[in-house]
């Protein structure tokens, strides 16, 4: 296994108000009071056991029905859409003198009160959460079905959210990967119920992320700090589970740094390495949409659940908000991500692999193979190493390998400690970018 790598994977009002208060006296709902200082720092957490993980069947279109497994957020077949008539859409912000197109665009709550944080934040969110409608493929390239099946094109659904405006006009949706994987066509839905045809960017398996542009102005969500979230935070979710558009959740964050390697994918692939698990209610058609803080600002991207029924358990995975968007940017801005990566393969360090090799401990990541060429090959990391900490982050296992790496950025300086015959040593190396062909 490689373990940078790879492990042992209708239309809104001006002027509207919350639901059930008056218009007519505008006050002003003191977001930034309904934020706690914290003091406590976010505790460490040992990498949950390895899962059975299953990606979505063919292009999109199945759940789950079996035993446990890790589900990708990717929505039910076309005709659950709708449920705009369920609430009142409210308003985007008006354009202030002075302020520049991109600030006008930002959404703020100019009206209404409310104690309740999870309506302030939905005010706030929902205008800048998209629905996502793929078409792609067809049933005819189901190995499952008989050869005489006609030809139907998959359909899928899931969530976006506006993220940023594109130079030459329009606006920049970050979603996940796996929603528009072999999309021949993508629709994207606004919070209006206004339909745009969207334009894929670019999209990385590594990171689970992926852009498309559409040719319209829809507000842009505030882009908040992934790293400053503590356990036990609120958090709200919205997204078009089962097709239902604009659907608003709320829970708190269950844990930090939650690195689950085993999730169906390509071999060495690994876009939940470095998660946000969390509560909310979240279930297919989730898939890249948006978790807000309480000040309403995108920390996480939504993008596995944990279910032995394919709905939601309460148990939940998002991508944090710094590592989608910098995978974002790099998408729109180069049209590729760099994953860090050291270039070794490896097994986690057991009682019995230390009795076979004669360890001298019994945790770790234990070194089979060096990538040729790769920043471990030039640091001198060599096959027999048991690697058991990277600067301050303890090492236990592959998992806890792979995952320090990836909360590295490439080019960054590391200093590995490691065990080699016998003696506890340290060497300093670089953190390199994964090749494109992935070895």
């Amino acid at each position: 296994m490689d373990t940078n790598d790879t492990p042992d994977t209708t239309s809104p009002e001006t002027g509207s108000a919350l639901p059930g208060h008056d218009t007519a006296t505008p006050v002003e709902v003191p977001l930034a009071e309904t934020a706690p200082e914290y003091a406590a720092a976010a505790p460490q957490y040992d990498p949950a056991p390895p899962a059975q993980v299953t990606r979505p069947h063919g292009s999109h279109s199945s759940m789950l029905a079996a035993a446990v497994a890790l589900s990708l957020f990717f929505g039910t077949a076309a005709g659950l859409g709708g449920g705009y008539a369920a609430y009142v859409l409210l308003p985007r912000a008006e354009q202030t003198d002075g302020a520049s197109e991109d600030e006008s665009r930002r959404v703020e709550l100019v009206s209404g009160t409310t104690e309740d944080v999870v309506a302030v934040v939905a005010a706030i969110g929902l205008p800048s959460v998209v629905d996502i409608a793929v078409t792609g493929g067809s049933t005819s390239s189901d190995e499952d079905l008989p050869s005489t099946h006609p030809d139907i094109p998959m359909q899928g659904e899931g969530s976006g959210v506006a993220f940023r405006e594109a130079e030459g006009g329009g606006t920049y949706i970050i979603t996940n990967e796996h929603v528009v994987a072999g999309a021949s066509s993508i629709i994207v839905t606004d919070s209006k119920g206004d339909r745009y045809e969207g334009e894929l960017v670019g999209s990385d398996s590594e990171s689970d992320i992926a852009v498309v542009l559409v040719d319209a102005d829809i507000p842009l969500i505030e882009i908040g700090d992934s790293d400053a979230l503590v356990v036990g935070e609120l958090v709200v979710a919205i997204g078009s589970p089962f097709g239902f558009e604009q659907s608003v959740t709320s829970g708190v964050i269950s844990a930090l740094h939650r690195a689950l390697t085993d999730f169906g994918g390509a071999e060495g692939q690994y876009p939940y390495v470095d998660s946000i698990q969390t509560d909310a209610a979240i279930n297919p058609g989730n898939s890249g949409g948006a978790l807000l803080n309480r000040k309403g600002e995108l920390v996480g991207v939504p993008a596995a659940i944990y279910t032995e029924s394919g709905s939601s358990a309460g148990v939940a995975l998002a991508i944090p908000s710094d590592r989608a968007v910098q995978a974002a940017d790099d998408l729109i801005g180069k049209g590729s991500v760099d994953t860090p990566f050291l270039g070794v393969l490896g097994q986690t360090v057991d009682e019995a692999l230390a009795a076979e090799e004669d360890l001298p401990v019994d945790e770790g990541a234990y070194i089979i193979e060096i990538t040729p060429g790769t920043e471990a090959e030039k640091a001198g990391v060599r096959p027999g190493d048991v690697i058991v900490g990277v600067d301050d982050d303890r090492v236990r296992s592959m998992d806890d390998l792979i995952l320090t790496v990836r909360q590295r950025t490439v080019g960054d300086e590391v200093t590995l400690t490691l065990w080699r015959d016998g003696e506890k040593m340290t060497l300093d190396m670089t953190i390199g970018a994964k090749p494109a062909n992935g070895s």
